[in-house]
């Protein structure tokens, strides 16, 4: 099996510890390829985002471990890049010829005193945003989050879609709204044929239960149903913050899509995005 994780997070943003570790651990766990992709530098304060004038010292590690390494794992220079409506996303990062990029949405709005709001940044602040930015209305937040990721996709055409559905990190038992629901199924899914007509392949990502916050991953189960329908591209990450998770609960997604018919998955190499088999 060729075990793959292009989705990771250094101390150059908000993971815990070197670049190069993680690199050591994925040599470890025998990986095919190891992708890294720190948060994209943000122009404004951001306490998880890259810093700007850290941005080339990140890409040459990265280039210097691929050299390094490669006679022992495929290493990739990517970046996880936050999409921001007219102020910030991936064409914005296109001179710098990434290996591969992660678009993601994470910032739904401004507070009065020009603070950014990472509707990802914890229960209480997640609250807090809905009620200020959004009057406590909890559809209408959801349906511009999936707004900003239809824009993302149509826009800036990221190789990965991450954490398809990650406005649901704080709703464990339905604790904000019921994934159950049609006007909430109506949105992803048309996201979802948003994604079928694009490039773009999506990720299944392992963060939020490996976290505890979620007991589906991104995406969720009935959201995997229906990504097989349409026959997305889909591949699978960990979504890593520090070295000893470079492969957390990969096989368990792999067996997961076994089980709901998927015949394969893709990886990235020298050669590009490739499908493999999912039973190999």
């Amino acid at each position: 099996m060729k075990w793959t994780n292009y989705h990771s997070h250094t101390s150059f943003s908000d993971g815990k510890g070197e670049a190069e570790l993680y690199a050591i651990s994925a040599i470890e766990h025998k990986m095919y390829a190891y992708g890294y992709s720190c948060h994209s530098p943000v122009p404004f304060y951001s306490g998880w985002n890259m810093k700007f004038e850290n941005l080339l010292a990140y890409i040459n590690e990265i280039k210097r471990l691929k050299i390094k390494y490669q006679d022992k794992i495929k290493i990739f220079l990517g970046m996880e890049i936050d999409y921001i409506k007219n102020i910030i996303g991936i064409n914005n990062f296109k001179h710098l010829n990434l290996d591969y990029t992660i678009g993601g949405v994470h910032f739904l709005g401004f507070f009065d005193d020009g603070s950014a709001w990472d509707y990802d940044g914890g229960k209480i602040k997640y609250e807090k945003g809905l009620k200020e930015l959004f009057n406590n209305d909890i559809k209408s937040l959801v349906k511009y989050y999936y707004e900003q990721v239809n824009n993302m996709i149509i826009d800036e055409k990221p190789d990965i879609v991450a954490h398809l559905d990650l406005i649901k990190k704080y709703n464990k038992g339905n604790f904000f709204f019921d994934e159950n629901e049609k006007w909430y199924k109506d949105l992803v899914f048309e996201t979802l044929n948003i994604i079928s007509k694009s490039d773009s392949i999506l990720e299944v990502n392992t963060r939020g239960v490996l976290k505890g916050l979620n007991e589906e991953f991104y995406p969720s189960n009935f959201v995997l149903d229906k990504c097989k329908e349409l026959n997305i591209k889909m591949c699978i990450n960990a979504d890593t913050h520090n070295p000893t998770d470079v492969m957390a609960l990969l096989p368990e997604v792999r067996n997961l899509l076994i089980d709901k018919g998927f015949k394969e998955f893709y990886i990235f190499d020298e050669k590009g995005w490739e499908p493999i088999g999912i039973e190999n």
